[in-house]
């Protein structure tokens, strides 16, 4: 990711966060309606994730750490939420506080590609990641070789109608967004050293796809 995209989320945290909770009556219902990709893939996320409890896990590009909070509420025995925004870094540890989870959620700054630590997780994730990664087979190939077991990754589908959308929105910001199609996302893999378990596809709310695989 380049500075524009950090300098993206670090405006935009608190806004991308709400997507996840469910606020007020009419945000609850306006999520459910055109949001509905977002529920989608965290509940696959999760049911190709288990078993669960006991397991490390490493969320790349963590944001507000809602994903690594649920892994800890679930049971598993250490997760890493690894993300290069501040302001979304302080949002999840606090976040992981209040839900009383943060001795099992260790939360770091830095950048993924740099990112060295001593251990194996046993799971892996990067979640609204690949949006924004200009060199997706690397990306996807460190987290192979920081993994021992599955390696989940969402990739947003082309598609007519929100595709250009959000293209034009993200443009308006100066952050670059990258789209695939479901054999770019089987290349990718390849190219990176990760055998395809499976890929899910979404359709609700827009496109995309959730790569499920191991190094």
């Amino acid at each position: 990711m380049d500075t524009r995209t950090r300098r993206y989320f670090e405006d935009h945290a608190a806004q991308f966060d709400s997507l996840y909770h469910e606020g007020q009556p009419l945000q609850r219902a306006f999520n459910r309606a055109f949001r509905k990709a977002i529920y989608e893939r965290f509940a696959i996320t999760f049911e190709r994730s288990e078993p669960i409890a006991g397991r490390s896990v490493l969320d790349v590009g963590c944001g507000s750490g809602r994903y690594a909070i649920e892994y800890a509420r679930r049971g598993a025995s250490r997760v890493v939420g690894l993300d290069y925004s501040a302001n979304m870094l302080a949002l999840a540890r606090r976040l992981a506080a209040d839900a009383g989870v943060a001795d099992r959620c260790e939360f770091v700054d830095g950048d993924f590609m740099t990112y060295r630590p001593a251990e194996r997780f046993d799971v892996s994730i990067a979640i609204g990641v690949f949006d924004y990664q200009p060199n997706a087979a690397a990306f996807l190939r460190h987290m192979g070789e920081l993994t021992r077991g599955p390696i989940i990754a969402t990739f947003p589908g082309r598609s007519l109608v929100r595709m250009p959308v959000r293209k034009f929105r993200y443009w308006m910001s100066d952050c670059p967004v990258i789209f695939y199609r479901e054999d770019e996302v089987r290349r990718i893999a390849s190219d990176a050293g990760v055998e395809v378990t499976e890929i899910v596809p979404i359709h609700t709310s827009g496109t995309g796809f959730v790569l499920v695989g191991r190094s």
